[in-house]
């Protein structure tokens, strides 16, 4: 309890010690903010409610536009299937002038008609299409043909003699209720035909409205050069169709030619129709929507800004008039307090202030005859002091010395023990990657194959042999593929003959067998590096051929090492696809990108400089560039191997 007490006291204590002016204008201007903020207030309710209110007009009006067509599809289904049950569809002399008839009253919706079998394959269409017709591949058609009363397609889908069409279709029966037919039409929904669209409202200059289907096609717009594109919100809008709900948002018009500056903002309404899975979106620039709202606010921010220049005058004169003088004795003392006390005060009269500043000067007079009295005793003391200090500096000096010392080789002892931990770790991955996907594999499929031998020796011994021979493939293989384990853990080339031939059996053994070309070039390599060099680059070189043979989809590798000065450079080449370089920067939860990092690391224990060159389809290009440290053990190479 006492915590909250003591703030508010140091609150309180703040604010009736500031200076006169401050309490002054401190008290104007809190009137006055308290005045604006209420003003404030109300004005931002009210930029808030007309914001809300214009959102909710372009919503409504999308609504509007959505009922239209609705009703619109609704009449449509009526007149469709008004026509598919007329009798004379069954009556082949009544069949073409059946198709007249139906094309008359389907015209405002429909821009052909066709009448197909029971297996979608037309038997007429008008206008006439002299090709042959089948839409067994259009789900309204198929879901008409099963008995469902109007179908109607979710998307644009094409045909490669109709073009790209929105197809809906009613069932035709047949005189015992059979379903032997079906009555198609080829929706046209352009403005041409669609007064909501030819004769769109509320749309001010820069609206426009879109009719867009599930998959995000603009099925039609007040801007023809929109119709057939693909919507610019296309993930957004199909979900809210396939939720069925409205929505309004601000946006940027994706559509502005590249010619202009940056994109339009613009606020979108969404409206969901509620027959078809297809959806209304209206679109006008953000600058026309809230133009009232933008010109209230102007006016109201205008005012704020009137009264709070008039507050800060009438502040302004007060302290000029009032607090002036006061401020000027307050000065003065200050500079007493400073240790000036040769200036004497200037005289104000006879009023309070004046009888003030003639007591601060007294005091300022017997303050100077006491100051030369104690400066002879201070002059001594501070002598003393500077001494003890200079003994204390030179203490805390050679402590922060030692404790920098100390925290630079905790640092350096977590780094290596990190990288010790590291490089054991991903050892032990590989490891056990490689006894997973093969070894235990094998031993898995040698075991069965055991099994299926035992079974078969009690039925059929040739069979039983058979199972034993191909046992014995399989226990082959797992020999290989431990020697070969082996071989990646520590090659006995390595030791035997060095780095060079190494590396070129490693590479031939791995990647030969993949049908990837390999090539080993060095030049200066006349003598052996340290074994800890030697046994860095080989893990370089494995884990870069590695990730190539699983990765890299290349058809030629080159290794080049060169001894040059005092310097070993290592480059790996692939010509395969490549990646992107930013795998680097993150490594994700099934250890993808570690393979570089450890190569990375490797580099950063030897000193040296790792580069790599790629990009997705260019290949890779591994550069290592490491220094020998003076005073380096070189081994002499057997001049009867052949490096």
């Amino acid at each position: 309890m006492r915590k909250p007490k003591s703030f508010m006291r140091r609150i309180l204590h703040s604010i009736f010690n500031v200076g006169l002016s401050a309490k002054m204008g401190l008290l104007v201007i809190v009137g006055v903010i308290s005045m604006i903020s209420l003003f404030a207030y109300l004005g931002t309710a009210a930029l808030a409610e007309s914001t809300q209110r214009n959102l909710q007009e372009r919503v409504i009006l999308a609504q509007m536009t959505a009922s239209y067509m609705d009703a619109l599809l609704e009449n449509t289904e009526s007149v469709l299937n008004y026509v598919a049950s007329e009798p004379y569809w069954a009556e082949a002399v009544q069949f073409d002038s059946a198709m007249d008839q139906a094309y008359r009253r389907l015209s405002f919706a429909a821009s052909r008609i066709i009448v197909v079998d029971s297996n979608a394959n037309a038997l007429a269409v008008k206008p006439v299409v002299l090709q042959p017709v089948s839409l067994a591949d259009f789900a309204p058609v198929m879901a008409a043909l099963n008995g469902t009363p109007f179908a109607v397609s979710r998307v644009v889908q094409s045909h490669p003699i109709l073009g790209s069409v929105l197809l809906a279709a009613a069932p035709i029966r047949n005189g015992s209720g059979k379903i032997t037919r079906a009555l198609v039409i080829v929706l046209k929904i352009d403005a041409t035909n669609n007064r909501a669209f030819a004769h769109p409202i509320g749309l001010g200059q820069s609206g426009y409205l879109d009719l867009i289907a599930t998959d995000g096609l603009i099925l039609a717009s007040t801007r023809p050069t929109r119709v057939g594109q693909q919507s610019d919100h296309e993930d957004s809008l199909t979900s809210m169709i396939r939720d069925h709900r409205q929505a309004v948002s601000a946006c940027h018009d994706c559509h502005t030619p590249l010619a202009t500056s940056a994109p339009l903002a613009e606020v979108l309404a969404f409206a969901p129709l509620d027959r078809v899975p297809w959806g209304i979106t209206i679109r006008q620039s953000e600058s026309e929507v809230f133009a009232s709202t933008q010109l209230l606010q102007t006016r109201i921010f205008g005012l704020m800004a009137v009264m709070l220049m008039g507050a800060l005058s009438l502040v302004y004169l007060t302290t000029r008039s009032v607090i002036v003088p006061v401020q000027e004795l307050t000065e003065a003392t200050r500079r007493i307090a400073a240790g000036d006390l040769d200036s004497p005060l200037q005289e104000y009269g006879h009023d309070e202030v004046g009888i003030l500043a003639r007591s601060f000067d007294e005091m300022r007079e017997r303050l100077k005859a006491s100051a030369e009295e104690i400066h002879a005793l201070n002059r001594e003391l501070d002598a003393r002091v500077q001494e003890r200090t200079a003994q204390y500096q030179a203490a805390a000096e050679e402590n922060a010395r030692l404790y920098a010392e100390l925290a630079r080789k905790e640092q350096l002892r977590g780094e290596l023990l990190h990288r010790v931990i590291y490089a054991q770790e991903d050892e032990r991955k590989r490891i056990a990657r490689e006894l997973h996907d093969e070894t235990s594999q094998s031993l898995s499929a040698l075991m069965v194959g055991f099994d299926t031998a035992q079974i078969a020796m009690a039925q059929d011994t040739q069979k039983a042999g058979a199972h034993l021979r191909n046992s014995k493939a399989v226990a082959e293989s797992l020999l290989k593929n431990i020697h070969r384990l082996i071989s990646d853990l520590r090659p006995s080339l390595l030791d035997d003959l060095g780095l060079v031939p190494a590396i070129a059996w490693y590479g031939e053994q791995r990647l030969n067998p993949l049908g990837i070309a390999f090539q080993l070039n060095e030049r200066g390599m006349n003598a052996r590096l340290d074994p800890s060099m030697e046994t860095s680059f080989f893990r370089i070189v494995q884990e870069a051929i590695t990730n190539i043979s699983r990765h890299a989809q290349a058809t030629e590798v080159s290794v080049n090492l060169e001894h040059q000065g005092n310097y070993i450079t290592l480059q790996i080449c692939d010509n395969g696809r490549g990646f992107d370089p930013q795998i680097l920067q993150r490594t994700d939860a099934l250890g993808q990108g570690l393979g570089l990092r450890g190569m990375q690391e490797r580099a950063s224990i030897l000193g040296g400089e790792f580069d790599l060159q790629t990009a997705p389809g260019k290949g890779t290009i591994i550069t290592l560039r490491v220094p020998l440290p003076e005073g380096e053990a070189i081994h002499v190479q057997d001049p009867s191997v052949d490096g």
